[in-house]
């Protein structure tokens, strides 16, 4: 790589740090919540529900604190606890939304491996844009100094 592609690729990162660290935390929440899956299912045998429901429960706690201790440090924020409860409900919906999103693809898509594929790219990118909105403009929304 030129060094004039690594200072643009540094100009981006400076002005879209936020974003970055959004997606990286999500990239590393989404590794951890299908590891945690795959755990609690196949080696400790939870039934299907309960697995992911414990895996998608400890994924949106780390999801929070990172975000709070990393992606969005820089700002002045309110009270922990109303805080998680904010992220808790953002990420719940999200949830909502990435599913409903996969099912609705998939119906137009069809059950092949490409349309569920695609599908699940739809329902974590509807997730995404939701979780990036919920948690930049209303969990971890910048507290006024007076």
């Amino acid at each position: 790589m030129s060094s004039q592609s690594l200072k643009s690729l540094k100009q981006i990162w400076q002005s879209h740090q936020q974003e970055g660290r959004f997606l990286l935390v999500g990239a590393a929440v989404f590794v951890a919540d299908a590891v945690l899956f795959y755990l609690f299912f196949e080696l400790l045998h939870l039934q299907v529900l309960a697995a992911r429901v414990a895996a998608f429960s400890i994924a949106m706690l780390l999801s929070w604190w990172c975000n709070r201790c990393w992606t969005f440090h820089e700002r002045q924020q309110g009270a922990k606890t109303e805080q998680l409860l904010k992220s808790i409900a953002v990420s719940c919906t999200a949830a909502i939304v990435n599913l409903s999103g996969f099912y609705l693809a998939t119906l137009f898509l069809g059950e092949t491996w490409l349309g569920i594929s695609l599908a699940f790219s739809v329902g974590v990118l509807f997730g995404l844009i939701l979780n990036w909105i919920g948690a930049n403009f209303w969990t971890f929304r910048a507290i006024e100094v007076e």
